[in-house]
């Protein structure tokens, strides 16, 4: 995943945990509100209870009194009495009223502070619902894109020391929540590795970010990959480092791509030194070769022709498709001859096993050999009359506990076969190429000799064991010797 996109997804990661925080922020704000109306209230119902109480005695002091007062007096102190009793009456009655009004008053406080609790614990509570199911909503956003990640996702305190991990976590490393917690989390990286990770976090609060390049295992397929490990502060309002929220990236493949890459740069490289070192060999022995400047284009046209074909099957390797030999063959058989839809051509007989692999070493000096072999055949040899035949046969041989590849090609049914010590027929060069470049850079073994009726070619090189065979379609194989341009192999 890219790095912006991966940016983009903690970003959002972060938003919805700000947002969830805000929630339970309002959440506690409401509920201590609430709290506060519920003890006004109780205060008001313990005012009125004490009211209640007062009135109630003022009412049985009142009534004493007035049966006091309705007592016929029998003398002048029984008439001081009630005197006083009747004062004590109107001053309880002045209380009564006034406890009365008081009572009145407490009771319509106690009936607003009702409503208005009712009316505020109404609206809380529609607030508290709606924030619920908002908190909920961003809860499941959070965990559709926390489980929708490719990235392992998990939080962390200062110090490393994790708190929590995503399910991608536990499903990829085999760790439980709880194993993971703390400092366990370091169990699933590469021991080698350890020690860096515990270094990096040494520093994160002081750069204000986490980054750690390391291999994890993969506990289903038992091996480490590499994977980069990044986390972001999550901050209070007063800038003090709450906690981290980190991911851990797959990067394994794209460090192998990058690894390939490089290969495949210096292979790049390798190969076109060394093509140009062929070419300019092959346009000097043609150059000595040629009779006429004509004879000179034709020749070194149909070589060049012949690199380029070798060239777009080197090309096919590097897309992961080896090089084989009987692809080799029906490249310059085709380049020559009309074949059928079954790759065959008339006056040709081809035999051995299909697909034996070459190395990228010797396919360019090889291919140059078979097209020599190939353009004598057709100017000089068997095709070029419709008497001759062509035969090519190959095989897997082992000489000295080494995988050989034998090629034995034999053209029958020629008429006009030079003597032994009669110059050339053409520039000789691919008699020179077969005979010293061939065993010059390749280490070949090769012969060539004329027939009673025609021309016997082997050519015995090696073939890759499985060892090599892996660095040629991983590694860069060139020339073990530079090309060969004339005089003693």
């Amino acid at each position: 995943m890219a790095p912006g996109k991966i940016r983009e997804q903690n970003l959002e990661s972060q938003r919805l945990l700000d947002e969830n925080e805000q929630l339970r922020t309002a959440l506690e704000s409401s509920l201590d509100e609430n709290t506060q109306i519920t003890e006004d209230r109780d205060r008001l119902l313990r005012r009125v209870a004490v009211l209640a109480r007062e009135l109630q005695a003022a009412n049985s002091a009142y009534a004493r009194v007035r049966e006091a007062v309705v007592a016929p007096p029998t003398d002048t102190e029984e008439e001081l009495r009630r005197s006083q009793t009747e004062e004590e009456l109107r001053v309880a009655f002045e209380e009564l009223q006034v406890l009365t009004e008081e009572l009145e008053v407490a009771n319509a406080g106690l009936h607003t502070v009702n409503s208005e609790l009712e009316s505020r614990v109404a609206e809380r509570t529609r607030d508290l619902m709606e924030a619920n199911a908002a908190l909920r909503r961003s809860e499941s956003r959070l965990n559709t894109l926390i489980e929708g990640m490719p990235q392992l996702v998990w939080r962390a305190v200062d110090g490393g020391e994790w708190v929590w991990a995503s399910p991608q976590w536990w499903e990829y490393t085999g760790q439980t929540d709880e194993q993971s917690r703390g400092i366990g989390w370091l169990d699933a990286f590469h021991p080698s590795d350890r020690d860096a990770a515990r270094a990096a976090w040494d520093i994160a609060a002081t750069e204000g970010r986490f980054d750690f390049k390391g291999r994890i295992c993969h506990a289903g397929e038992h091996r480490y990959r590499h994977f980069r490990t990044r986390a972001s502060p999550v901050r209070a309002a007063d800038g003090i480092i709450v906690e981290w929220l980190g991911t851990s990236t797959d990067i394994d493949d794209l460090i192998r791509l990058q690894e390939q890459q490089s290969v495949l740069v210096a292979e790049l490289q390798h190969r076109t030194r060394n093509l140009m070192a062929v070419v300019q060999a092959v346009m000097s022995r043609t150059i000595k070769g040629s009779r006429s400047l004509e004879d000179f284009r034709r020749c070194i046209s149909d070589r060049l022709e012949a690199l380029a074909r070798v060239q777009g099957l080197l090309s096919r390797r590097d897309l992961g498709t080896r090089v084989s030999f009987d692809a080799l063959l029906h490249d310059e058989l085709s380049a020559h001859l009309e074949l059928d839809a079954q790759g065959n051509a008339a006056q040709v007989s081809t035999e051995g096993p299909a697909g034996v692999p070459l190395q990228s070493s010797l396919v360019q000096t090889l291919a140059l050999a078979i097209h020599e072999l190939m353009t004598n055949a057709v100017k000089y040899g068997a095709l070029a009359s419709e008497a001759g035949h062509l035969t090519v046969r190959w095989e897997e041989v082992q000489r000295d506990e080494r995988p050989r590849l034998l090629i034995d090609w034999r053209e029958t049914g020629v008429t006009d076969i030079p003597a032994p010590d009669s110059p050339p027929q053409g520039s000789g060069y691919g008699r020179e190429l077969i005979e010293r470049a061939l065993p010059y850079q390749l280490g070949a073994r090769t012969s060539y000799a004329f027939t009673a009726d025609g021309i016997h070619c082997t050519i015995e090189v090696d073939a890759p064991s499985d060892r090599a065979l892996e660095e040629t379609v991983h590694g860069s194989q060139g020339f073990s010797r530079p090309p060969y341009t004339g005089g003693r192999g």
